[in-house]
Formats: C-alpha cells, structure tokens, sequence
C-alpha cells in the first residue's frame, strides 16, 4: 500500500510540474505574441501617447480638425479597441467633426497604473490628457457602458467644458440605499462567482489560457462579426491587452461591488446640458437616470449592449439629428 501511495503521489507531483511548465510556457508565448499584434497596431499610426504626469494615455485624433464639434469618446469596461470597432457608426460623422478616442490608464495603447482607478481619478486623467494634447472644448463626451459614468461625472462637474453628451446603453448608476439592497440579495454562491468572474479575464490573459479559452465570446458574442476579419483580429488583441491591466480588474471589482455606482449617482448635478441615452436594456432605468442628468431624451433600442455595431444605422440616424440640433 505505501509504494501504491508514494508512485500517486509521483504521477500527482508530475501531473503539476507537467501542467505549471504548460502554463509557464503558454504565458510567455502569450506575453510575446500580444507584445507583437499591440506593436504592429502602433505602427498603424494609432499610438499616440500624451503624459499626463507618471503615465501617458494614447489620444487617436481622427475627422476634421475645423469641424462643427469636438467629440470625445469614451469606453465601456475593457473596451481598448474603440478607434477601431466604433468606426462603422463614428465615421459616418468624421468629414464634419473632429473625433478624439482616448484609451484610458491600462486600456488599448495608453499605460498601466496602480493607482484606483476612481471615477474622479479617471476624469482628471482625461482633462489631463485633452489639455496636454493641446485640444481645447467645450466637447461632447460620446460613451457606451461604464464610460458613461465618467461623462455623468465629468458634465456635472465641469459643465463649461462640455456642449452636450451621448450615452449609449450607459452603465446606471444607483443610490446608496439601492446598492445596498442588491448586495442583500446576493447569496453567499453569488458573492464567489462574482469575486471569481471578476478576476477571470485577467487571470486568463496573463496566464496565456486566453489564446485557448475564447473569452471576448463570452463578453462580445457574436456582434463584432460586423467587423473586417482583420479589424477584428487587431481589436481582440487590444481587448485582450486591456484584460491583462490592473487598471481594468479595479474597475471591474469596484464597479461591480456597487462602490462607483453609489458614488457618481450622489455625484450628479441636474443640469441643461443637452443630453441624449439610448437604451439597448433597461428603458425604465434609463428614464430614471434622465430625470437625474436633467434635459436628456431617451431613446428606446432593445438589443445588444454593444449597441454601436449591433444597431449602428438606427444610433446614427438619432446622433445625427441630435447633433443638427445643437446646430440650429
């Protein structure tokens, strides 16, 4: 019985050396091959990094420098690729605006920090980056998902800065009282999963295991097959880029600990900036946050999160009237 013991106990220890020195080499493998696809996007003139103290964030310029308005994009959660995957909707609007994508710390291009990725933290990176960029407002923030928590914050904030701001399928921010009631209903299993999901992608892309569990399906689905194979290729490698940041992992966790969200809603300021949502879930939720923003028109979208690529004809003709309004 004890040599039966000890010759498991030798498969066991193999079977881990065997299995730590897979992972081990798939890691460096992964680490090589994505250093490789993020150069080559570099040099496609995409990178361009602008310091904003102890790190640079990458500000891809695009569209008409003397166009009728300045319009900054900013991304939903581990969206690194916008200046790639946002263009089926953003280029029908580039011969007359002037389009700014900044990555923010950790995503796309831009470097990593250690530092909480808070919603002001962020902001005054943005303002930062814009300054230092030498492009001047008043602009109209153009979000999807968690960046549109950012633009709340940013247009009540500095409302001098900003002419009007576009929210597609936003992440809604709620009270205190309501975070805390949704935490009350996760059970102990809940909590797990969401401490393990929350870490998973990051887990996966430094580890390499991304090159063989597909997790941009399990974020993206289907919708970016609208995409060039190309395009699609070098946006995954961007979004994967993105996975692998400490900034990225803290959004995550903290917006999903209901932190972030407390904190913008308590942080709106009601105002006339002209303001447009459009609601690919959750219409009610949406009109609720619009009463908070003040003088924001929702629209109405059921569909894909992604709502840019998976209802791209239907958000430009709504962007385009809105920004006509502005001009009349």
């Amino acid at each position: 019985m004890k040599k039966i013991g000890k010759n498991i106990l030798k498969v066991l220890g193999c079977t881990v050396v065997c299995l730590s020195l897979m992972v081990a080499g798939l890691s460096i493998y992964n680490h090589i091959k994505l250093t490789g696809e993020i150069n080559a996007i570099k040099d496609k003139g995409y990178y361009n990094p602008v310091s904003t103290g102890d790190h640079s964030l990458n500000v891809y310029v695009t569209g008409n420098e003397n166009g009728d308005h300045t319009i900054v994009a900013l991304s939903g959660w581990s969206d690194g690729e916008m200046y790639i995957g946002w263009r089926p909707l953003t280029s029908q609007f580039e011969d007359d605006n002037q389009f700014v994508f900044i990555d923010r710390a950790g995503y796309g291009l831009s470097d990593d920090v250690r530092e909480p990725m808070t919603i002001d933290y962020v902001v005054e990176d943005y303002r930062t980056a814009l300054r230092n960029a030498g492009i001047e407002g008043p602009y109209i923030l153009l979000s999807h998902s968690l960046g549109s928590l950012y633009t709340a914050y940013w247009e009540s904030t500095y409302p001098d800065e900003i002419e009007a701001c576009i929210f597609m399928d936003g992440t809604l921010p709620i009270s205190a009282e309501e975070v805390d009631e949704v935490l009350q209903k996760r059970s102990f299993t809940d909590n797990i999963l969401n401490e393990v999901t929350s870490r998973l992608p990051y887990f996966l892309t430094h580890t390499g295991l991304s090159r063989i569990v597909d997790i941009n399906a399990a974020f993206y689905g289907d919708v970016m097959s609208c995409l060039d194979p190309y395009d699609r290729y070098e946006a995954f490698s961007l979004i994967n880029s993105t996975y692998a940041s400490h900034a990225c992992l803290y959004e995550l966790i903290h917006v999903n600990s209901g932190e972030e969200l407390s904190w913008t809603w308590e942080n709106i300021v009601t105002n006339d900036i002209p303001k447009i949502y459009l609601a690919a879930s959750d219409y009610e939720g949406a009109l609720t946050y619009a009463d908070r923003l003040g003088n924001t028109e929702v629209y109405d979208l059921p569909g894909d999160h992604v709502i840019f690529l998976d209802r791209t004809e239907d958000c430009a003709v709504i962007i385009d009237g809105f920004l006509a309004s502005l001009d009349a």
